[in-house]
């Protein structure tokens, strides 16, 4: 019964906003629910740059 039962802090996830659990290091952050999340904002990233660029 002691002791915390699993409760980590959740931040949204960047790209659709659900919840993430953080992993217990204090260095690593999540910032997106799933790989294909990530994935899709690097991409998002690289168009933005790109466009920028123009």
């Amino acid at each position: 019964m002691g002791g915390d039962m699993g409760e980590r802090p959740t931040r949204p996830c960047k790209w659709c906003g659900k919840p993430v659990e953080q992993p217990r290091s204090r260095w690593r952050r999540r910032s997106f629910c799933s790989k294909s999340h990530r994935r899709r904002n690097r991409v998002m990233d690289a168009v933005f740059e790109f466009l920028d660029f123009w």
